[in-house]
């Protein structure tokens, strides 16, 4: 039948008793046993002595010499004739094979046809897209993973030598109810009386048309919050011989300490910074001011400081620092001449998660008792205590050897 339902008839010689068998009877057996079937249906097979051509006259013939010769193409077909809906013979032709036996197209057919239907060719033609895909993107899940992992939130992950914490979280101590009386042994106990210090707390009269407090929050927003000029702001803000001490009884004196502290807790913590919560100051503009700074420090610990090794970890820690602001004679800038601070080490010490028997530390905090006697005395021109005038004077006696 051809399109539309028309009929079509096949006409042709009657097969040879010679050619060879393919498995079709009448007309279509006779168009499919031909030697040549490139030739038209209604010629015969050419034949040597009345015989059928041998394999190797076959092989010389043109069909043979040329396997992929589309020859089924010579002749006009009913997909090729536009007007034409009467199936030809070029449509009922079947392509050249690729080898004089018949058996090796079919094995070679078969084979490839295991081929495709095998685990191999599943996987390298059905599945590679899709493992491809996958792979893609489980590469770039790990990158991302990675980037996130390695770069981290914040400055915190931006050192590559941050440590997890050196201690373990442990359950907290149980609680423990106040008393209902004041303690037996707390009244048994020696009394202390620091009615004595009132006396030197005294401020001489004068003129005060210096800002101190203003002097102190501009000075502690240059060196530390502003992210400026540090050396300008150190050199410009701090006495030669300026005196700090800290926790624990330490004491540093001169620019040069002043400097490699500070720049040590920068590096320690890069995101630091001070908020001034209050500032009162007392004094003159001819023998100087005391000043009192109360303050909160924030920082995430990215880098090494005296504490130990970086731990990643953001920490907030309160403090006070008492300060000597006086003119200096020599350039007329107000500067810091000393400074007594005392924050909460031991809080961030724990904020940061490290083994506090390991921090670098006096065996016991030696700060010396200042009972009766304030730190800064105004006689009227401001002098420190005994135990720190002692200590500035050692270091100005080692300066001059050197």
């Amino acid at each position: 039948f051809g399109s539309a339902g028309r009929r079509f008839v096949l006409r042709g010689a009657a097969p040879s008793s010679n050619a060879p068998n393919l498995g079709f009877t009448g007309e279509r057996g006779a168009m499919y046993s031909r030697a040549d079937v490139s030739a038209p249906l209604n010629s015969s097979p050419a034949v040597e002595g009345g015989r059928t051509p041998t394999l190797a006259a076959l092989a010389r013939s043109p069909f043979w010499q040329s396997p992929f010769k589309t020859s089924w193409t010579d002749t006009p077909s009913r997909q090729s004739t536009s007007g034409s809906t009467t199936a030809s013979e070029s449509d009922m032709r079947l392509p050249a094979p690729w080898s004089p036996d018949p058996s090796e197209c079919r094995d070679r057919r078969l084979a490839r046809v295991k081929e495709q239907r095998g685990w191999k060719y599943f996987f390298k033609h059905t599945l590679m897209v899709p493992l491809a895909f996958a792979v893609g993107l489980m590469l770039g899940v790990a990158l991302s993973a990675w980037m996130v992992i390695g770069l981290g939130f914040g400055a915190a992950q931006a050192s590559p030598d941050i440590l997890p914490p050196a201690i373990e979280s442990k359950e907290p101590y149980a609680a423990v109810l106040p008393p209902t009386a004041v303690p037996a042994t707390y009244m048994a106990a020696q009394p202390l009386n620091n009615s004595c210090l009132i006396k030197n707390l005294v401020i001489p009269d004068g003129p005060q048309t210096f800002d101190a407090c203003g002097f102190v929050i501009k000075s502690t927003d240059e060196v530390w919050n502003l992210r400026g000029d540090v050396d300008a702001a150190i050199d410009k803000y701090f006495h030669e011989e300026y005196l700090d001490a800290g926790s624990w009884g330490r004491r540093i004196i001169g620019k040069k300490a002043l400097r490699d502290a500070v720049l040590g807790e920068m590096r320690a913590f890069p995101d630091i910074k001070i908020h001034i919560t209050d500032c009162v100051c007392k004094g003159n503009d001819n023998d100087g001011y005391k000043c009192a700074m109360p303050d909160v420090l924030t920082g995430t610990n990215s880098g090494p400081s005296s504490y130990g090794p970086p731990t990643g970890r953001f920490a907030r820690w309160t403090g006070l620092v008492e300060s000597l602001v006086k003119r200096n004679p020599a350039t007329g800038q107000w500067q810091y001449y000393a400074e007594w601070g005392v924050h909460d080490e031991w809080s961030l010490i724990q904020q940061l998660g490290l083994d506090f028997s390991r921090v670098p530390r006096p065996a016991i905090n030696d700060e010396p008792l200042h009972d009766c006697s304030p730190l800064l005395r105004f006689t009227p021109a401001p002098v420190m205590d005994k135990d720190d005038l002692r200590d500035q004077e050692r270091h100005a006696a080692a300066k001059s050897a050197v």
